[in-house]
């Protein structure tokens, strides 16, 4: 598919955001606001499409940029390209440098959390373009043995099965959204005009194709696990949102994750699924996260007994806070009326 065959609300989608040349390749982003920059990085197989309504919230406050890395969404998805984690943390520094970007927040979800643990590894060794001023991960399979796989992405993760998955990644587009609902809490949040697009989205540019290369990133988790799980035992002001009905990254990895990182804030959250950040605080959710001042967090309301390990030490600086509720699953909807409302959203200064 090209972009002469989108959908109209692919057409809005493409026109709300733009494409900047980055290492050799056109990349789409979709940027709103003014303020200290938060780089928000998606999952697989999605795209940065997942940010839309969360920007929408943090907008007045913050300089907010949500880019589809190669392969993926609106962005090119070269044939002749490895797509490994390294070439993409590459765009993400360079994507920086281009926008002027000196210093970022980072927000990250799924396969994205791997790209900012490389972006952290970077920082260690006094070498990344900008900056990090505090990093937030949402769901991902950071510790990849300890991912509970979906039946695809076995399929994907096998020698043996791997042409399988190839043959069904090209006639993926009729059972696409099928694919996504399975693993979402709420799918019927998802709206026409989100089909429509996230259909467009997988076929750009023979994107559905390229998926058995993304998926690469499952066998890079270990291969390179000592240096990305390396550089969160040694990063600073980092904390993790993990949504306990996660059925991929599921909570005993969040649990996992306590321990290995103990200077990093870990909070639970209420019951839901594993798409990427998206949906409103829960009800009878009664208890809030903490964040520090150089951090943006991305929560929700915690039931009594729900919650993960919480270190409850962490300050909240006077001089500046920023606390959003929302509720992690594995799809965003961001963009209807009602969610946008149970967005919570308080800055302090």
């Amino acid at each position: 598919m090209d972009e002469s065959q989108f959908s109209e609300p692919t057409r809005r989608w493409l026109a709300s955001g733009r494409h900047l040349e980055i290492e050799g390749k056109r990349v789409f982003l979709y940027e709103r606001g003014t303020g200290q920059p938060i780089l928000m990085l998606h999952g697989f197989p999605t795209s940065g499409y997942d940010w839309r309504g969360v920007i929408g919230g943090l907008a007045n406050t913050y300089r907010c940029i949500a880019l589809d890395l190669p392969g993926y969404g609106l962005s090119d998805k070269p044939e002749a390209y490895s797509y490994s984690l390294f070439q993409q943390t590459d765009v993400v520094e360079a994507l920086a440098r281009e926008l002027s970007i000196t210093e970022a927040h980072i927000v990250s979800h799924d396969v994205g959390t791997s790209v900012h643990t490389e972006l952290l590894a970077r920082e260690l060794e006094a070498r990344l373009a900008f900056h990090v001023l505090s990093s937030t991960f949402l769901n991902g399979s950071m510790l990849q043995q300890m991912a509970t796989i979906t039946p695809f992405q076995k399929l994907l993760a096998s020698n043996q099965t791997l042409p399988q998955a190839i043959t069904i990644s090209e006639n993926l587009s009729a059972n696409y959204i099928d694919g996504l609902k399975s693993v979402m809490k709420r799918p019927e949040s998802l709206s026409e005009d989100d089909i429509a697009v996230m259909n467009d989205l997988i076929t750009y540019q023979d994107g559905n194709r390229r998926l058995p290369a993304l998926s690469l990133y499952m066998r890079a988790r270990y291969i390179h696990r000592d240096r990305w799980i390396g550089a969160l035992k040694r990063a600073q002001r980092l904390q993790f949102i993990w949504a306990d009905g996660d059925p991929v990254a599921n909570v005993e990895m969040g649990r996992a994750l306590a321990k290995e990182v103990p200077q990093g804030e870990v909070h639970g959250a209420c019951r839901t699924g594993s798409l990427s950040a998206a949906g409103g605080p829960g009800s009878g959710c009664q208890s809030r996260p903490r964040f520090h001042r150089e951090s943006v967090g991305v929560g929700c309301f915690l039931p009594p007994g729900r919650n993960l390990p919480y270190n409850p030490s962490g300050q909240t600086s006077p001089r500046s806070s920023l606390r959003i509720f929302v509720r992690p699953s594995r799809h965003p909807d961001w963009s209807t009326p009602s969610l946008r409302k149970q967005l919570r959203v308080a800055s302090t200064l």
